[in-house]
């Protein structure tokens, strides 16, 4: 049998948590192993039960979302977190990113996309909605490009171009494009596992730990652009 992915809930209304426990346990690969009603709880449980992956609501009482995913990250730095809000504003979208969360749904999306995003993270890849990782992209490029007409940007841009080859750094603009392993690889012609491969060599290049992560980095400094 294979093994279920195990999933921690953090969110402070409990007819949305309990009705996301009802909605995963219909699915026979999901396991939900933790719930939480805030940040500071979901850190403790974290401790004890190890989940693969966080549904972590942003905005909660006493420890908030934001600040939870960035200790989980600090504590734990491959573990996922999928930010689960009713916000779809690109401030809070970009706050999460910068905490460390690898995904972001809003909690009126169709049941089987809450399904798929805990699955992707499951796998290592990302999960954001295209409309919302462009908006994203878009703001992390604006900021970089006001940052830069007050003082020179970063010199490490040249280098890390040239570290790429031609193939990763089209992966890389996939990764920014919000694309998954079997998306990048129908696009690029290549099979899942030369991705998957493509992928590693751009983290250890780039020295980043997940596709969020290169995503950021890719555009603050001006590797790739957003919506290319």
């Amino acid at each position: 049998m294979e093994k279920k992915i195990t999933v921690l809930i953090a969110d402070d209304h409990t007819l949305l948590r309990q009705g996301l426990v009802k909605l995963l346990e219909l699915h026979d690969t999901i396991d939900v192993v933790g719930q939480a009603v805030n940040g500071q709880q979901a850190v403790d449980l974290l401790r004890e039960i190890q989940p693969d992956v966080v549904l972590m609501d942003i905005n909660m009482p006493g420890l908030n979302g934001i600040e939870a995913t960035r200790q989980l990250r600090k504590e734990y730095p491959n573990l996922p977190v999928l930010a689960l809000t009713i916000h779809d504003d690109e401030e809070y979208v970009s706050e999460m990113i910068r905490a460390g969360a690898s995904g972001y749904i809003l909690k009126d999306s169709e049941p089987g996309s809450v399904v798929q995003a805990i699955t992707r993270l499951a796998m290592g890849e990302s999960y954001f909605p295209s409309y919302l990782m462009e908006k994203v992209m878009e703001r992390f490029h604006l900021l970089v490009r006001e940052q830069s007409e007050e003082q020179p940007l970063h010199r490490q841009t040249t280098e890390e171009m040239t570290k790429l080859t031609n193939r990763e750094y089209e992966v890389l603009q996939c990764i920014v494009n919000g694309m998954g392993n079997k998306e990048i690889a129908q696009a690029l012609y290549i099979s899942e596992k030369t991705v998957k491969n493509h992928i590693t060599n751009v983290f250890r290049k780039l020295n980043v730990f997940d596709r969020t992560q290169a995503a950021v980095y890719a555009v603050q400094h001006g590797i790739v652009k957003a919506g290319d």
